[in-house]
């Protein structure tokens, strides 16, 4: 790992439901994945999750889902500063993935899927009905939303799942599609975020 961040947003494992007889769901935080967890018949071991061939992400809207990350951080952390940990996360926005990018989850989903799985992407309003109850979502802390609405790197970051949300839902691709179109339609965004890492991953080999 190049850095100790790295395990913690891109862990050494994932978790896959079968949410229905072949209804594949790759659960990602703060997108109702307690739902999908109680209401799933089976959870896949690696093997399974090696041979799907399609998997199912519930997609939320990327600033409000953030502001939620955040607050549920510092409920689960409630022992630190409260001003200390938001200047924190300000600085390095991505701690922890209850508010990682969920283009992170997707990342690091292809490490143990076949590279040409189909994602069908959804959206929370179809969580809905898949759960057959309605999802309901924290009441967010205004004082958050006032704060992080400032801070244009988040936003600059938040473009990544600002392109999930609005050019996917609905639409089922490979992650190789979804790379092909952000360096096609956004390439500042491609070259500043996608293509550095590649450059820095690219000095290892």
């Amino acid at each position: 790992m190049l850095s100790y961040i790295d395990p913690i947003l891109f862990p050494d494992e994932i978790l896959v439901i079968e949410l229905t007889k072949n209804r594949y769901v790759y659960p990602i935080y703060k997108n109702g994945s307690s739902g999908l967890f109680e209401k799933a018949v089976a959870i896949l071991n690696s093997d399974a999750i090696r041979n799907l061939t399609n998997i199912e992400v519930f997609l939320r809207e990327p600033f409000e889902r953030y502001v939620s990350g955040v607050q549920t951080y510092l409920r689960y952390n409630h022992d630190l500063n409260r001003e200390t940990a938001l200047s924190f996360i300000e600085e390095f926005l991505f701690l922890n993935r209850h508010f990682a990018l969920q283009f992170h989850w997707l990342v690091n989903l292809q490490r143990f899927v076949n590279k040409d799985i189909l994602i069908t992407f959804s959206s929370m309003g179809e969580l809905d009905n898949a759960l057959g109850e309605t999802w309901n979502a924290l009441t967010r802390d205004q004082t958050l939303v006032d704060r992080f609405e400032e801070n244009n790197k988040l936003h600059f970051y938040l473009q990544l799942d600002k392109i999930l949300y609005e050019d996917f839902i609905g639409k089922t691709v490979t992650f190789k599609n979804i790379m092909v179109h952000i360096h096609t339609f956004y390439p500042v965004l491609y070259e500043e975020v996608i293509e550095r890492s590649r450059d820095l991953c690219a000095v290892l080999d």
